[in-house]
């Protein structure tokens, strides 16, 4: 609707260019009548005058001129030529085709007058009357005071006898009237057929300004509309999105109303570019928007921002009827579908922001609404709602990788480690490598606060490589002082499809001279749920080299048993979160034991994570679950505490003190549980 009032007002624009465009042309066309109307007048007035002339030339050649043969104006006329003069003109007076008739001498004297007066006429200084004595003719329409009406005066030599010179000046008046009822009439006809043309050519002028002002109306509005829709799609674009959502929000506030922006951003778009082309791209996004807006009631608002980018503003709805829809929207988005020949599953984050609970104007409720998309991104979740303050900005991750990227330059990350142990004997079998940033100004960073910032650049990379080459010098030291710990480091979804990733890995080793078995790496079920040819692939790779690898927080993610099946899987570590809930929770212990079972099924170990006391101890013991970490144990320490805390006599005791109370429940331990994101921490 909000659309279609600038179109209504782009077409009011086009109306009133129609107008003026109209009105010029009237104009125009008025000032063209007029002046040939001008021109006609002109061109009778010419007629009339030309007739006199004529007519006047005929009575000097046939009546005045044979009547004074031999004549002196000078000296006067005689008796028989003034009564020649006077039969031949008597005629032409008494029929009314003269009205009056002079003959003058060329110093103005009146020598003959049809009513025998002897003075009048026009005055010899007049131009007229000299133009007649230097032998021109002169004719003018002028009015005749007696009869109230207006006559053609002529004035012209009269030229006598053989020799053909000029004696006088004839001046005669002749009637107008009829001449001008004749070039009335003429005129008549002429205003007649000028006003049709007139009227045709203002009604062709009318329908090209017309035409050409709905050509104007229909440019402008397909350029409004272009303005302010995306051309693949033709859903709104970004600045009808800002426009609309500024709009809705003045409304809320005088309405105190409700609503939601949301940012939706499809996952992996990049790939399907990469892999199908640039075509299959469009037609996906093409796809993605029809869907979008299908599901869209029709006071919402679907537009495409950009790239693989949409936007959603959701007036009218709280909290919980925002998700409710979006569950429908997501599960309209995600369905699946076939661009060239290939079935494919697509993603989508959902960031939301309520207003006015996250804020009131435009730009804050995208940047919230952003950063929830983001850290939507980063989780298991798809529709994500914005959580105030604890939800990272991206504008913050991006002075996080800044800061990171000289972090590794300065060497201001250190590793610390936390024991795995042997449930049948107590021992330390291996150690696994945590990173932290020891940052200069924050003090000492736990993985959360950076490493989603590098999973999200090229950081990573050179994050991984590091704690490799770290972690491999820390264990050829420990080995040189009689501890052959194996280690295990932690790799993400970015290293796993990185190009020559194993081949990388494998270098390392051969540089420490660490054989290949003494190094774990733990690959986190998100990392495999993501490009999972090229994760599969990299993973056999690995174990090709002889290198142990490891489904970190298996049970969280989305790994298939078919997979399971397909790699060469040395290890399987139970998620904290199971191992957390045993103590009170069923469903928790039947997951734990029946991932025991199936590790053990596929020829690997199981290790479960966040052991913190006795009693969880002992029954994944009496499962057959064949290793542990946890508090219970060790926080992660630097490798030199783990000496200190992990004598052979040490560990006798903690085994038989830990067996010495099975009817008894320990106090937690004073710190705080230590969920460390492993580096590096995949999806």
């Amino acid at each position: 609707m909000w659309l279609r009032r600038i179109g209504t007002r782009g077409a009011g624009a086009g109306s009133r260019l129609f107008a003026t465009y109209a009105a010029a042309s009237m104009v125009s066309v008025a000032v063209l009548g007029a002046v040939l109307i001008q021109g006609y007048r002109d061109d009778a007035a010419g007629r009339g005058r030309d007739q006199g002339l004529a007519q006047a030339a005929v009575i000097e050649e046939m009546a005045v001129a044979p009547a004074l043969d031999g004549a002196d104006l000078a000296a006067g006329l005689t008796t028989t030529q003034r009564d020649r003069l006077q039969r031949a003109t008597d005629l032409a007076i008494f029929r009314g085709s003269v009205i009056r008739m002079r003959l003058r001498s060329f110093t103005g004297q009146v020598v003959f007058a049809d009513d025998g007066s002897t003075a009048g006429g026009i005055s010899v200084a007049a131009p007229a009357f000299k133009a007649a004595t230097a032998g021109s003719a002169d004719v003018a329409v002028v009015p005749d005071t007696e009869r109230d009406t207006e006559v053609i005066r002529v004035l012209r030599p009269v030229r006598a006898g053989a020799s053909g010179q000029a004696i006088g000046v004839l001046e005669v008046y002749l009637p107008y009237d009829t001449i001008a009822i004749h070039l009335q009439e003429q005129m008549r006809v002429a205003y007649l057929r000028l006003g049709a043309g007139l009227l045709g050519l203002y009604v062709m002028l009318a329908l090209i300004s017309w035409s050409t002002t709905r050509s104007l109306r229909r440019h402008a509005a397909r350029h409004a509309h272009e303005a302010m829709h995306d051309a693949l799609t033709g859903l709104p674009n970004r600045a009808a999105f800002r426009a609309r959502a500024e709009s809705v929000l003045e409304s809320a506030v005088r309405g105190g109303s409700r609503g939601a922006v949301v940012l939706v951003d499809l996952n992996r778009f990049k790939e399907v570019n990469d892999t199908l082309g640039h075509h299959a791209g469009d037609e996906l996004l093409q796809i993605i928007s029809t869907r979008l807006a299908g599901t869209a009631r029709p006071e919402d608002t679907v537009a495409r921002l950009g790239g693989d980018e949409f936007g959603l503003i959701l007036p009218g709805l709280d909290a919980a009827d925002v998700l409710r829809q979006l569950e429908g929207v997501r599960a309209a988005v995600t369905e699946e579908l076939t661009l060239d020949h290939v079935p494919l599953s697509i993603e989508a984050s959902f960031g939301v922001a309520l207003y006015p609970e996250h804020g009131d104007a435009v730009e804050e409720l995208l940047q919230n609404a952003d950063a929830a998309m983001y850290q939507g991104k980063r989780g298991a979740h798809d529709v994500v709602l914005y959580s105030g303050q604890s939800t990272v900005h991206p504008t913050q991750w991006l002075v996080v990788q800044a800061e990171l990227r000289h972090a590794l330059e300065r060497d201001e990350l250190v590793l610390l480690y936390q024991p795995k142990i042997r449930m049948s004997d107590g021992a330390v079998y291996g150690l696994e490598a945590l990173v932290r940033w020891q940052h200069p100004q924050r003090g000492l960073l736990p993985p959360p606060a950076f490493l989603p910032a590098a999973e999200q650049s090229g950081l990573i990379e050179p994050l991984t490589a590091w704690v490799l080459r770290r972690a491999l010098a820390d264990q050829a030291e420990w080995t040189t002082i009689g501890h052959p710990w194996s280690v295990s480091v932690n790799v993400s979804a970015r290293n796993l499809e990185a190009t020559g990733f194993p081949r990388f890995v494998a270098d390392v080793l051969a540089e420490t001279g660490t054989p290949p078995e003494r190094l774990t790496l733990e690959v986190t079920e998100t990392a495999m749920a993501g490009d999972r040819d090229t994760a599969i692939a990299a993973v056999r790779e690995l174990a090709g080299y002889g290198i142990q690898v490891a489904v970190d927080d298996f049970g969280i993610g989305y790994t298939s048993l078919s997979q399971l099946r397909g790699l060469s899987v040395a290890e399987i570590k139970i998620d904290r979160t199971f191992v957390a809930g045993m103590p009170h929770d069923h469903q928790d212990r039947a997951i734990v034991r029946s991932v025991i079972e199936l590790g053990h099924g596929l020829g690997a170990r199981v290790t479960a994570e966040g052991v913190e006391t006795p009693r969880v101890r002992r029954w994944l013991a009496e499962a057959g679950c064949d290793d542990a970490q946890g508090f219970l144990f060790s926080k992660p320490v630097a490798w030199p505490h783990v000496l200190d805390r992990y004598t052979a006599e040490d560990i006798e005791r903690r085994r038989r003190a830990a067996g010495a109370s099975a009817a008894a429940e320990p106090a937690q331990p004073d710190e705080t549980t230590d969920h460390d994101v492993p580096v590096p921490q995949a999806g």
